[in-house]
């Protein structure tokens, strides 16, 4: 007796259309309870959150009619402690000023004007050029205060001994704004917002994504940036770390848009995951590694590793440096993933579809970590002329 084939699922049966209505009333209430839990971070975080301290250069405005009652007030002060002082016989100056005549009475009044006239406009003192309000905006009126009354030799002697702690990670070379803030986070991470934190991370790895050979150093730049915030906050009940938070989530965003990075610059990519791996081998938070990145990390080497990437030059030398100086490190401490990322190697290398110079790289970086990250000069010697034969 022949079998009859099966008529299938009638899509139009009420019963679809009832699983299609709970799908899609499912979909809806774990939207609805994603927003509320988001909600409900935002306002713990925002409780979390330590008062920050008004910047400097932000000025409170006093109107015209609170000036002048400053002002009263202030002379109403000065001849009441004067009144005083000449009655007690403390002060000759004072004696003086009340038993003369109404001259020497302006006279003080008008020295009070003057001198709060004069701290009004010291505050913030407008500017000639743009150039300038922007500059006046990001520096703090405690610098220019305190270079106001040192010479051109003590100025330079300061800014040579502020420099001299940061010219191992290149901060010369950003902008000018950049810097400041750069020099800021460096010396005291938390005495600048979250959003100027945000962006001096965001700084460093566009920088390092354009320019590869950036990378261990933007990544030496953020440990000390950790380093100094962890020392800050020790003591707080409840650490923010903004910087280091804030590292962890950006990278986390680029990774979650690898494909779309992929698509539009691949050295852009390769950049991204060069970065990555180097802020995993260089921070160190209390003398042990981020393991938060790891997961991070094996994604995009993973990645690194599938059929399209291994058809580009820039990619498999990517994939070959990066094990090679991480991977001790990640067979330390995940052994497991490293097993699983080395049995997707394997099968890669004895795949007739990868290309001869992606076979050469995966079997040395395979029998590199079978002889413990360690190779034999003789051997290195030969991976190495095979290579050069294998790229023409």
């Amino acid at each position: 007796m022949d079998d009859k084939p099966s008529p299938g699922l009638d899509l139009r049966h009420g019963f679809v259309h009832k699983i299609r209505q709970h799908l899609v009333k499912r979909d809806q209430s774990d939207k609805e309870l994603e927003t509320e839990k988001a909600v409900k971070s935002r306002e713990q975080l925002a409780r979390l959150k330590k008062p920050t301290s008004r910047r400097p250069t932000q000025a409170t405005y006093l109107p015209p009619a609170a000036r002048r009652e400053r002002s009263s007030s202030t002379c109403s002060s000065v001849s009441t402690a004067s009144y005083d002082s000449s009655n007690g016989g403390d002060s000759d100056v004072f004696t003086a000023s009340t038993t003369g005549n109404a001259g020497e009475t302006c006279t003080v009044t008008s020295t009070v004007k003057e001198t709060l006239t004069y701290e009004m406009a010291t505050r913030r003192a407008p500017s000639t050029n743009a150039k300038q309000d922007k500059m006046a905006d990001s520096i703090p009126q405690q610098m220019s205060s305190s270079l106001k009354h040192t010479s051109g030799d003590q100025v330079s002697s300061m800014l040579v001994e502020e420099s001299a702690g940061t010219n191992n990670y290149d901060v010369a070379s950003f902008g000018e704004e950049a810097q400041w803030y750069i020099r800021q986070a460096l010396e005291d991470p938390t005495a600048l917002r979250k959003q100027d934190l945000c962006r001096v991370f965001n700084v460093v790895m566009w920088r390092a994504m354009d320019e590869p050979e950036y990378a261990r150093t933007g990544a030496e730049l953020c440990h000390a940036i950790i380093q100094v915030e962890v020392e800050k906050e020790q003591y707080d009940c409840v650490p923010t770390r903004v910087f280091q938070s804030h590292l962890r989530l950006k990278l986390l965003e680029q990774e979650m848009s690898a494909e779309t990075l992929h698509e539009q610059s691949v050295s852009a990519w390769v950049g991204y995951v060069r970065f990555l791996c180097l802020c995993y081998l260089v921070i160190r938070v209390k003398g042990s590694p981020l393991m938060t990145m790891v997961d991070s990390v094996f994604n995009c080497l993973s990645l690194l590793a599938l059929p399209g990437p291994l058809k580009t030059e820039m990619e498999v030398d990517c994939l070959y440096n990066l094990l090679v100086m991480i991977g001790p490190s990640l067979d330390q401490t995940a052994q497991d993933q490293m097993d699983d990322l080395f049995s997707v190697l394997r099968d890669r290398f004895l795949s007739f579809k990868t290309p001869p110079l992606a076979r050469h790289r995966l079997l040395q970086l395979i029998e590199l970590r079978s002889g413990g990250w360690v190779m034999e000069q003789g051997t290195q010697e030969y991976y190495s002329r095979t290579g050069q034969e294998l790229r023409g």
